[in-house]
């Protein structure tokens, strides 16, 4: 199979819009489609689905999918692995992570990495954690950066972060140094959906409460915004909670209750050598001991 056509391939699936992969790629529309039909004729089966919604991959390809990220994740450690022993550090390192992470860690980490490696590009996606640990599934990615939990790949701690309460700056339980979470049940709950933080429903579980569950979100502003307007309480991680935002007032909650954060690897001996550069120079930034 072509190396061009699998990545139009790849590439079509992860944006699940021909026009956007066409751009990304460097190809007209009309061209991209009929590099993936030359594919599907070489194969034999039909590969997209295609709808106005965008394109998403055939029962067929899914089945084939785990194979053509492993080709095309090796090829990729191949070029890179041979431009290491001509002593150039080139490639790209493909990461998943939490919006918040995205805001407060990153733009530090990339800095320092592109200072180091000029020529090697990054590609972020930020998601939620059951995304991501289906890309890491798949091989889509090198490495997440996210919070601990059950898994089958390797984890890299970096730093524990708290969870605290979050809540009406006028309301009774702002006068207090610190909130305890059974008292949050009794009220209005906004909850961060858990298909995007495992954390947050670990600790509500954990703790035995069992909240008043009024509104759901994956966006952690647009839960700030509605515990502004007094809509309910809600609990978040402290990584997003550092800034002030008027019309909240957070706390620490009783019992106190923590995420640890970090970085999940598929295969730790088997990363490519620009995704090994990305992962130390990361842990360098973040004043991690190797």
């Amino acid at each position: 199979m072509d190396q061009n056509k699998r990545v139009a391939l790849l590439t079509a699936i992860d944006l699940g819009n021909l026009t956007r992969a066409a751009e990304q790629l460097g190809y007209t529309q009309s061209g991209l489609s009929y590099v993936i039909k030359a594919l599907e004729a070489e194969l034999g089966f039909p590969l997209l689905v295609r709808s106005r919604a965008g394109v998403r991959p055939t029962d067929e390809c899914q089945r084939i999918l785990p194979l053509l990220r492993e080709l095309d994740r090796k090829s990729r450690q191949l070029e890179q692995e041979a431009a290491d022993i001509r002593g150039l550090a080139v490639g790209n390192v493909f990461i998943a992570t939490f919006p918040s992470i995205s805001r407060f860690w990153l733009p530090q980490i990339l800095r320092d990495f592109a200072q180091l490696y000029p020529g090697i590009t990054v590609s972020i996606r930020e998601s939620g954690q059951e995304e991501q640990d289906e890309w890491l599934r798949e091989g889509a990615i090198d490495l997440a950066f996210c919070s601990y939990h059950d898994s089958p790949y390797h984890w890299i701690p970096f730093l524990e972060d708290e969870i605290w309460a979050a809540v009406p700056a006028g309301h009774s339980l702002a006068a207090c140094d610190e909130i305890d979470l059974a008292k949050l049940a009794d009220e209005p709950f906004i909850l961060e959906d858990r298909a995007y933080d495992y954390d947050i429903t670990r600790v509500i579980t954990n703790a035995g409460v069992h909240p008043d569950v009024r509104w759901t979100s994956k966006d952690e502003l647009a839960i700030l915004a509605m515990v502004k307007l007094e809509l309910g309480v809600s609990v978040l991680p402290a990584l997003y909670l550092h800034e002030e935002h008027p019309g909240v007032a957070v706390r620490p909650l009783v019992p106190r209750a923590f995420r640890q954060l970090g970085a999940m690897v598929p295969d730790l001996d088997n990363l490519s050598p620009a995704a090994r550069r990305f992962l130390a120079s990361a842990r360098k930034t973040m004043g991690i001991s190797p």
